[in-house]
């Protein structure tokens, strides 16, 4: 029996206003697996995400994630289900503590303004563990470096335990040592939570973690090995 798909693209193009940036993609990601996008700056991989998440429709062709259209009448429910680092991340100039950005994480399912059940706290605190962040968990997020940021952003993505994480680039802003520990987080959630994540980076150890890698190249992709 073939594997379920988390996400699947089929003749798919998509871009901002007439400049189209995606030309005829087709891929498919299979539920529990690892699987790695990369290629050159400004070749589609961040706009392919955008789709993913919802935040971007396609021009033409289909796009499934997690059985559906992220652009659906079940869209809250679908980014439930949904982690996400973005490219870029910051401390930003809120007055936030780390643990209060990484319930953030929590928002989407609770609502801004119901308070952490024991559960919920429990969970903020293990998902900072797991991050290497339980010490910064009182400072200002706007006073960490680029790094920690980083990390804050991972451990906000992991809180609500999604199904799918969608990384874009999550490893830029890490050492080595970080990176290596993205990369335990990352199988370790596949093994026990058995989520699927879809990870966009240059970073050659972490495409060599992943079952099926994918080259975007002037707006069109390649399956390069699996």
């Amino acid at each position: 029996m073939a594997a379920a798909e988390v996400i699947r693209a089929e003749e798919l193009f998509a871009g901002y206003g007439k400049n189209i940036v995606l030309r005829d993609v087709t891929l498919t990601i299979e539920t529990g697996s690892l699987a790695g996008i990369y290629g050159p700056n400004g070749a589609g991989k961040s706009t392919f995400v955008k789709l993913c998440l919802g935040m971007l429709r396609p021009v033409r062709g289909r796009l499934s994630v997690l059985g559906g259209s992220p652009w659906g009448a079940g869209g809250r429910r679908f980014r439930l289900r949904t982690g996400y680092v973005p490219q870029k991340t910051s401390g930003g100039n809120l007055p936030l503590s780390v643990r209060d950005s990484v319930s953030m994480g929590l928002y989407g399912k609770l609502g801004f303004f119901r308070p952490l059940s024991g559960r919920d706290r429990l969970a903020v605190e293990q998902a900072m563990e797991a991050c290497g962040i339980s010490q910064l968990a009182d400072r200002l997020v706007r006073e960490l470096s680029g790094g920690q940021a980083q990390r804050a952003a991972i451990a906000r993505a992991l809180v609500p335990d999604a199904e799918l994480l969608l990384l874009d680039e999550p490893t830029s802003s890490l050492d080595a040592e970080g990176r290596t520990e993205l990369l335990r987080i990352i199988k370790e959630r596949r093994e026990y939570r058995h989520i699927t994540a879809l990870i966009v980076s240059h970073d050659e150890a972490a495409l060599g973690e992943c079952g099926a890698v994918y080259r975007f190249d002037e707006g069109r992709v390649t399956k390069t090995y699996a």
